[in-house]
C-alpha cells in the first residue's frame, strides 16, 4: 500500500512525505505534485522515512529527481544506496 501527503512545512517548501510501496504506478502521481510544487515557486523535498519497498522504476525516478535538484529527506540507507547507483548508471 502506497500514501503520500503534503506537508507545507515552510514558507517556500513543500514536503511530500512517501510511506509504504513506491511502484511505476504512483511515480506520475508523485511526479504531478513536484511538477505542481515548482510552478508554484516552492522547494521541493521528498520524504521517504516511511518507504518500504521500491521498485526499479522508482528508483529510476528518484534518481532523476536527485539529479534535478530535489532533496531526498530522511531516506533509508539501503534505498539510499539503491537511489545512487541508478543515478551513476543514468550518466555513464
Amino acid at each position: 500500500m502506497f500514501t503520500m501527503t503534503a506537508l507545507f512545512d515552510t514558507p517556500g517548501n513543500v514536503t511530500l512525505a512517501l510511506k509504504g510501496s513506491v511502484s511505476a504506478e504512483v511515480v506520475p502521481e508523485i511526479d504531478r505534485l513536484i511538477r505542481d510544487g515548482r510552478e508554484r515557486q516552492r522547494q521541493v523535498v521528498l520524504d521517504l522515512s516511511e518507504v518500504t519497498l521500491m521498485d526499479p522504476a522508482a528508483a529510476r525516478f528518484f534518481a532523476a529527481q536527485l539529479r534535478a535538484g530535489i532533496e531526498l529527506a530522511d531516506c533509508p540507507s539501503y534505498l539510499r544506496h539503491w537511489i545512487s547507483a541508478e543515478s551513476k548508471n543514468e550518466t555513464e
